[in-house]
């Protein structure tokens, strides 16, 4: 039997964090690959996380993922941040080096396998908008632009938000045409009929109470030209605007692929391993049908 004392620890930052599946599929991966560690959940009040990540130094974690709404904040206490992350300005994977700590995003690579994977959507020459402009819509903006989609409009009740993210991709995707606007504007329903994709980036829709992100008479019936709307919430599964865009005959995605494969790829940053997917995947569906009685 392993020494407690060779245990390593592993955790995710955010708040709220009661919805959580991260501990599940990680939990799973350790004990498939014989790696004698645990993963913790840490939800902090801004005030709490900024003092602990000011002693960052003194973290007896080995490696941990950052969640709303410290995906940005997080970076200015990191020795190091990897290229791509400090390009889409936001950093939700951080792993030692040594004494030091680095970040990466591993966001926008899950986001583009479980859009090839499970949506069957390829963004080369697509139209998309992007609902919410936190560090998750940061990574999803990238990942859409870096892979060739044709235009991207990106919409949050705080304008000047979508727009820094519009600035800074111009800059790295010339080719690409990119749109901040407010949200509820007209723009947005407008953008939503020629859209290709559709993705929502906020966490609206963790809540049965939740508003509509978008109102659902925005969203056109399907007819022949079936959009693909993606949630990047993924519990629960089936939020009130993946309900809406189903209704109107379109094609949609959850956010646990999402999750699995940025996992994944936390996983690998941490232990150098390769990590064992389906049994994540399992550990997820697991863990859901568990939250759901």
């Amino acid at each position: 039997m392993k020494k407690e004392k060779d245990l390593k620890l592993y955790g995710i930052f955010g708040h709220p964090l009661s919805h959580t599946l991260s501990p599940a599929m990680h939990e799973a991966a350790f004990r498939q690959l014989g790696i004698n560690a645990s993963y913790i959940v840490l939800e902090l009040v801004p005030a709490a996380f900024k003092k602990m990540m000011s002693r960052s130094s003194e973290l007896v974690l080995s490696g941990f993922n950052v969640t709303v709404p410290y995906k940005e904040t997080v970076m200015r206490y990191l020795d190091e941040v990897r290229p791509e992350a400090r390009a889409i300005g936001a950093v939700n994977t951080v792993y030692r080096r040594g004494k030091r700590w680095i970040g990466t995003n591993t966001d926008m690579e899950g986001f583009l396998i479980a859009l090839g994977r499970d949506g069957k959507f390829h963004p080369f020459g697509k139209n998309a908008v992007i609902l919410g402009a936190g560090g998750a819509a940061r990574a999803v903006v990238y990942g859409l632009s870096r892979e060739g989609a044709r235009e991207v409009l990106i919409t949050d009740c705080f304008p000047e938000k979508a727009r820094r993210i519009a600035n800074a991709m111009r800059r790295l995707f010339p080719k690409t045409l990119f749109r901040a606007v407010p949200a509820g504007n007209q723009k947005v329903k407008e953008a939503l009929q020629k859209a290709d994709v559709i993705i929502n980036a906020t966490p609206l829709g963790l809540k049965p109470g939740d508003p509509e992100i978008v109102p659902s008479s925005w969203i056109p019936e399907a007819g022949r030209q079936k959009k693909l709307f993606m949630d990047l919430v993924y519990n629960p599964a089936k939020t009130s605007f993946l309900k809406a865009a189903k209704s109107k005959g379109h094609k949609t995605l959850n956010g646990l692929g999402m999750l699995l494969h940025q996992g994944a790829r936390a996983l690998e940053y941490w232990t150098g391993r390769k990590a064992p997917a389906e049994t994540m995947r399992e550990a997820l569906f697991l863990a859901l049908k568990e939250k759901r009685g």
